[in-house]
């Protein structure tokens, strides 16, 4: 299966004995702006399930989507138990595929688990729960009030929001003994990018901010006294799939984000505890390798196994 709208997804799961393996969530992919997970559901009658589920990467969206798709366990750089077919994809409506467990087991690596390797080719996609994307490089009745002209670029804005959600640019929109400015040209080191994502945070755009540029966007709101928007990206960074815990947690550290470095240091321990189960899973009780698939489960989803179709 090849052309357009077609994606390759990779994922590596664990495979272990019988039912210690559900719930197990792998690390989001990203194609057609749509995030893809891949999940082990448990054994029945000698096969694993195992499941793709699609939504937005921070969960505000889910999907109805038609697709067909190829998939296959991948072993020595050759694919096995072959599956296509169609599938329509809507909200926790995921396409489970079963597996023998024996097969599984055999190819198996400790090192690495099982790889499943799928084809996804898009017919059909809608958002169900679409956020707006709004467009400030016109003027829209009723909400623009003000036009901030930086790098030569005008920003069509509303001042009121502006002042509320930062300190600084409040100062600047409403001078002392002035009742407001209708267009304001911005010094030199304000930048235009950077500030229009900062401004798009300020109205919750779903496309305001992404792995590359949270960074930045929080040092701007900082030097901008924007608490909000720096809530809003630490609220980001603790449901995104697409960055480690790691590198949140410097982020969380240089900017004093309490909540997000508390997460980040539960999901470190959980990793480790995940790492010491490959390892040595006869060191684990049936229970507490389902406790444990279940707090993975719970951090990356948003709901723990039971939420789980079969």
């Amino acid at each position: 299966m090849s052309g357009p709208n077609s994606y390759r997804l990779t994922f590596n799961l664990p495979v272990l004995h019988d039912d210690n393996g559900r719930g197990y969530v792998s690390m989001a992919q990203e194609a057609e702006n749509v995030y893809w997970r891949c999940g082990v559901v448990g054994v029945e009658n000698g096969k694993l399930g195992i499941q793709l589920m699609c939504n937005s990467e921070d969960r505000s969206n889910f999907w109805s989507m038609d697709i067909d798709y190829e998939a296959a366990l991948w072993f020595e750089g050759k694919g096995h138990q072959h599956k296509t077919g169609s599938h329509h994809h809507v909200a926790r409506k995921y396409l489970t595929l079963h597996f023998p467990l024996d097969i599984c087991r055999k190819i198996s690596t400790k090192q690495y688990g099982m790889t499943v390797k799928y084809v996804v080719k898009i017919m059909k996609k809608v958002g169900i729960r679409e956020k707006r994307i709004h467009n400030f490089s016109i003027r829209e009745k009723h909400i623009s009030n003000l036009a901030l002209i930086v790098e030569g670029k005008t920003i069509y804005c509303n001042k009121e929001i502006l002042a509320m959600n930062s300190e600084v640019l409040m100062d600047l929109v409403y001078p002392d003994n002035f009742k407001g400015v209708q267009e304001l040209k911005l010094p030199d080191d304000f930048k235009y990018d950077k500030l229009l994502r900062l401004i798009k945070l300020f109205h919750d755009d779903s496309d305001a901010i992404d792995c590359n540029n949270v960074e930045e966007t929080l040092e701007m709101a900082s030097n901008l006294k924007c608490a909000t928007a720096i809530l809003r990206c630490e609220r980001w960074l603790s449901k995104t799939q697409l960055m480690t815990a790691k590198a949140k947690m410097k982020l969380a550290e240089k900017y004093s984000l309490v909540d997000l470095q508390n997460g980040c240091i539960e999901m470190l321990k959980t990793s480790h505890e995940v790492q010491r189960l490959f390892e040595n899973p006869q060191d684990f009780t049936d229970s507490e390798i389902v406790e444990l698939m279940d707090r993975v489960t719970l951090s990356i989803v948003g709901h723990s196994y039971d939420g789980f179709p079969k």
